[in-house]
């Protein structure tokens, strides 16, 4: 099969190459084949491609990327509602393609049956490849780690509401009956509206937790969804817009630009914001820091949303599968409005 592949460690341009003949995956036990139509990128693979290889961290080569839709092709469909030549989307977590080097950006993908479900017939294989990572990451924020509830009145902050993460949390929170609001640039302004978003912050117009702490002191947010990172203020203010009984929830943390001294003041960052007590100096606000987990029942959840409209594919642009590379110069432009997609054509 043709397959995007890396074998050393670098940026994508450097050493991502499309192989002719690589070999096609063979299903194990519990595992579906699915013959691809449409992948999505994310941050999380072309910075695994930075790191070293190491035998049980990250295995070479490897094929990145998890996000994926395409038609069942073969393996195991006993337990399923599957057959074959069924339209399905799905993901396989970065950790197993980092160790096992079998991603998406292929023709060919062998991935667990418990983590694909039927494409809803309301978007398409490109759209159907934008959910699963991104909205995964704002259930595991939101709902399991930050508790929001369908029904209960609840206020979360969604820092960075039109990037890749933040704009299907804008959605799932409103789904779920809560009061959101955000940031973005004002060119996309209109975008983060059209999600939904009840209140919408530009954090280019001044300091975001002076804006915060001005309007929202007297209601403070239940949930503070940090997908940006970078700015430390924000945690470390948030008792002036953040309920005592609040949690900040991160998927981004501090900046680290590769050097010793900011590895350094990362790791210094992290033990105040999870380890110093209140009576020490340490902020009187529960933190929290992590990354997605998937669960099958959620991952029916995200279709039944789809399939009702109430989560809409934010697509940024579709790269041809020859031009992969494109993609990733888009995805790492960081001014990328949703999802860089790269389609599968077979």
């Amino acid at each position: 099969m043709r397959a995007w592949v890396y074998r050393t460690k670098g940026k994508p341009a450097d050493v991502l190459r499309l192989e002719d003949d690589y070999p096609k995956p063979e299903p194990a036990q519990g595992q579906l084949l699915v013959s691809l139509r449409a992948v999505s990128t994310n941050p999380v693979f072309f910075k695994t491609m930075g790191m070293a290889p190491m035998r049980y961290m990250q295995r070479v080569p490897c094929v990145p990327e998890g996000d994926f839709s395409g038609v069942v092709a073969g393996g195991s469909l006993d337990g399923t509602d599957l057959k074959l030549g069924d339209e399905v989307f799905g993901i396989v977590p970065a950790q197993i393609t980092m160790k096992n080097g079998k991603g998406a950006l292929a023709e060919y993908l062998v991935c667990d049956k418990d983590l694909v479900v039927k494409k809803p017939a309301n978007v398409s294989f490109e759209e159907a490849s934008t959910f699963p990572l991104t909205t995964f990451t704002a259930y595991w924020a939101l709902v399991r780690t930050g508790k929001l509830e369908k029904g209960k009145a609840q206020r979360v902050f969604i820092n960075g509401g039109s990037g890749g993460v933040g704009a299907y949390a804008v959605q799932l929170a409103k789904a779920y009956g809560a009061f959101v609001a955000t940031t973005c640039s004002p060119p996309s302004r209109e975008l983060v509206s059209s999600l939904g978003a009840d209140d919408v912050h530009d954090y280019k117009e001044s300091d975001l937790a002076t804006q915060l702490s001005s309007k929202y002191s007297g209601e403070p947010f239940d949930i503070f969804f940090d997908t940006v990172g970078h700015d430390t203020s924000l945690y470390y203010k948030s008792p002036t817009y953040l309920k005592p009984s609040g949690i900040y929830v991160d998927v981004a943390g501090p900046h680290i630009d590769g050097s010793i001294g900011s590895l350094l003041r990362a790791s210094v960052d992290f033990a105040n914001r999870l380890l110093r007590p209140k009576m020490l100096g340490g902020v009187p606000r529960k933190y929290t820091f992590g990354m997605m987990t998937t669960d099958r029942k959620e991952l029916e959840e995200m279709a039944a949303l789809i399939g009702e409209g109430k989560l809409r594919p934010i697509v940024d642009s579709v790269f041809a599968f020859e031009d992969a590379l494109k993609a990733y110069e888009r995805q790492m432009s960081n001014r990328a409005k949703g999802k860089v997609v790269v389609k599968v054509s077979q």
